[in-house]
């Protein structure tokens, strides 16, 4: 069976648990504790360590799926994570201010692993965000020169996050394609 790691990443309140839960039907194992840090993101728990979910694809295939803990203080966990990724989903809140700073930051920690990991980001909270500007966020979400995908999602909708993981293993096979023929 063919196994295919995948890591998301993100701010605290991004969706990145949400994300998780909906894609695997809610089989997951979590490390949510409750959220002391309301001012960070006005939620009743949050995770401390990771989420981890098993999802055996139509294809025969798996997809291991990590959830990252949105805090900077366990940005340490960033990079033991990503070891032996194909791939990686950033979750960007658009109700956050700064966020072209925070995707700036997220891609500078990402960039070590641009030449194996495929990558896409996804912004949510859209629907309370009317006026948001994707383009500019787009035009933004390049890593090593090279434009990244970006789609609009609701975490909690499993039909978007499974369209999101079927953009991302189409990255995860060009990025493969490329690594085989140069």
């Amino acid at each position: 069976m063919r196994e295919h790691k995948v890591v998301v990443l993100g701010g605290m309140g991004s969706g990145k648990s949400t994300l998780v839960r909906s894609i695997a039907a809610g089989a997951v194992i979590d490390t949510d504790v409750a959220n002391s840090d309301r001012a960070g993101a006005d939620k009743a728990s949050t995770t401390v360590a990771l989420d981890y979910a098993d999802i055996d694809l139509p294809n025969g295939e798996r997809l291991r799926l990590y959830g990252t803990p949105g805090q900077q203080r366990f940005d340490f966990l960033w990079p033991i994570l990503l070891q032996g990724a194909r791939g990686a989903v950033l979750l960007l809140d658009a109700r956050r201010a700064g966020l072209a700073a925070e995707l700036d930051a997220y891609l500078q920690a990402l960039r070590p692993f641009a030449g194996t990991l495929a990558l896409v980001v996804a912004v949510t909270h859209l629907d309370q965000i009317p006026d948001a500007q994707l383009d500019d966020w787009a035009n933004r979400a390049c890593l090593d020169d090279q434009p990244l995908p970006l789609l609009p999602i609701d975490a909690r909708d499993r039909a978007q996050g499974l369209l999101l993981m079927d953009v991302l293993m189409s990255e995860m096979e060009a990025h493969a394609l490329v690594a085989l023929h140069g």
